[in-house]
């Protein structure tokens, strides 16, 4: 287990994994940045072109799909960029584990994986972004932008080839078709009135866990306040019967 006090400045010693710990004054407000993928020299890749452009550090990294857990909690990135084939668990788990557990997480997937299948399926999961590894810098930086705002994003190469666009459908209910299960269950708990301290002892987990919850929703949903967000839940008919929690 990862603790706080094995975070020293430039390494992490329990994982033997390098990863920085905002050292420099002028790096406060660039975005943190978690690397999970099995390459190591890409992962010093993507950190040497993130650093080049100022905008995001890398404060963490790891090849493993466990380690990457003990990584999140302890450096509290806004960002996880993950390949899906990992060593020691799924890329999939993992994305719908960071979402349950880190639910303001924005997590982007960076992948060689072109199964057609696999845009649904992570977007399901909790991922907000799908990447090919063959994409260039400003691809990167369009998708790192668009999921920091809750936007989905999906390669522009994998779009031209489905004729989809990559970016979120403009309707509504078209999204609702991408939630995760949990944000279902918020949407369920919302539609039929349950106040927030209900939502999260049905749920099993924090307050604050619910209230993240709901402003990625809205977000993700783009709708402006939680009586928007309630009336969306109600209109597209999750209190209806059999939508409870679960």
């Amino acid at each position: 287990m990862l603790h706080k006090n094995s975070v020293q400045r430039g390494c992490i010693m329990d994982l033997g994994v390098p990863a920085t710990v905002l050292p420099d004054s002028e790096e406060l407000h660039a975005t943190r940045v978690v690397l999970v993928d099995g390459q190591r020299l890409f992962r010093q890749a993507l950190r040497a072109l993130l650093a080049k452009e100022g905008e995001y550090t890398v404060v963490g990294e790891t090849d493993q799909a466990a380690e990457a857990m003990d990584l999140i909690a302890t450096l509290e990135p806004a960002v996880v960029i993950t390949e899906l084939q990992l060593s020691g668990g799924s890329g999939v788990q993992l994305i719908e584990q960071i979402h349950a557990r880190f639910p303001t997480v924005a997590i982007l997937v960076l992948t060689t994986l072109r199964a057609h299948d696999v845009p649904a399926t992570i977007r399901r999961a909790g991922a907000l972004g799908y990447l090919l590894k063959d994409c260039g810098w400003s691809e990167l930086r369009t998708a790192l932008r668009d999921i920091a705002c809750g936007r989905w994003y999906r390669s522009l190469s994998v779009a031209a080839r489905t004729g989809h666009a990559p970016l979120l459908d403009r309707n509504p209910s078209g999204r609702a078709a991408y939630l995760t299960e949990r944000q279902r269950q918020i949407l369920r708990s919302l539609a039929r009135g349950h106040p927030t301290r209900e939502i999260a002892q049905t749920l099993g987990v924090s307050v604050r866990a619910v209230a993240q919850h709901r402003e990625r929703l809205r977000a993700t949903l783009q709708l402006h306040s939680t009586a928007e967000l309630t009336r969306f839940a109600v209109r597209e008919g999750f209190a209806g019967p059999g939508e409870g929690v679960r």
